[in-house]
């Protein structure tokens, strides 16, 4: 007869030994160069400073659609467009007509574009890349421009005491992973076009698209189409894009993928840099929701995560 404790001992010793067999341990993660590493690291450093900076993202206070006519600025609960506490009760008069927005300001408020003093002036919007919008100063706390979307003209507002600026706390992200680096044919096109790209507002705005990327994964092809972007460091490719990913681990409207500009016929699509558009963190932001073909059919697990 067996001693139930010595056929305890051995039932569990059995375990030991069966159950890793019967359930493998995960293959552990593909290496990763260390300059690739520390390169990506200071890439993110530089994303969430940006975030964080007092005209970032979660600095954004505000956005009003205008239309022709006289909208009074302040704190004060009457105005027309209201401003956060802490900004002055009137600030003064915004005026729409005839395409052009004219800001006078009320007595004794300070206020400056550029570092120069203003009192009455002709705001000039962010429509055009090449000449940068008239940010208006108010204080050492907030910060308005006039926005062009289309044939609709807008003020944004930033609050650099703005409560999401303060309490943010940085983004989740996959784990670094070499394999979604990844090296993709572009397809030029003979006169790039220009297209009407849906946005979160349920707009358009026009977009010029220069080709498409064509990449393979799992042994498949799919192709992903840029639009050509103009920043402060030259032009780029902007590519708006979901996944599998989207709307469980990843923001439910995409992300967005920034890539250089084709050289010798390749473009380089490193995926661990898939970043949450602004509308993940604000809901003052006009970003552009991916294309129908731009809706991958797999997951990409990297990148960033839903905030």
């Amino acid at each position: 007869m067996r001693h139930p404790l010595l056929e305890a001992l051995r039932v569990a010793l059995l375990l030991a030994v069966t159950l890793p067999a019967c359930h493998p341990q995960a293959p552990p993660p593909p290496a990763v160069e260390p300059a690739y590493a520390a390169e990506h690291a200071r890439w993110h450093a530089a994303r969430i400073e940006a975030l964080r900076a007092p005209q970032g993202w979660l600095a954004l206070a505000g956005l009003y659609w205008l239309q022709p006519g006289e909208y009074r600025l302040g704190a004060d609960p009457g105005a027309d467009i209201v401003f956060p506490t802490g900004a002055p009760a009137e600030v003064g008069v915004l005026a729409l007509a005839d395409g052009r927005v004219r800001l006078r300001l009320a007595p004794g408020v300070d206020a400056t574009i550029r570092g120069e003093a203003i009192q009455d002036v002709v705001l000039r919007s962010d429509v055009d890349p090449a000449q940068p919008a008239d940010r208006v100063e108010l204080g050492d706390r907030f910060t308005f421009l006039v926005i062009a979307r289309g044939d609709r003209l807008g003020l944004r507002l930033y609050d650099h005491q703005a409560e999401e600026r303060r309490e943010f706390t940085g983004i989740a992200t996959f784990a670094l992973d070499p394999a979604w680096l990844i090296r993709a044919r572009f397809e030029p096109l003979a006169t790039p076009r220009t297209i009407e790209h849906p946005t979160v507002l349920g707009t358009v705005q026009p977009a010029q698209v220069p080709g498409a990327a064509v990449f393979t994964v799992d042994g498949q092809e799919h192709r992903l189409t840029p639009i050509l972007e103009h920043g402060p460091g030259g032009d780029s490719l902007l590519f708006v894009f979901s996944d599998r990913t989207s709307g469980r681990e990843t923001y439910h409207g995409g992300r967005f993928l920034l890539a250089e500009l084709p050289q010798d016929g390749t473009v380089l699509l490193d995926f661990n840099r898939a970043h949450n558009p602004p509308c993940a963190f604000t809901a003052y932001a006009t970003c552009p929701v991916p294309l129908a073909e731009n809706r991958l059919p797999f997951p990409i697990p990297a990148g960033e995560k839903t905030p």
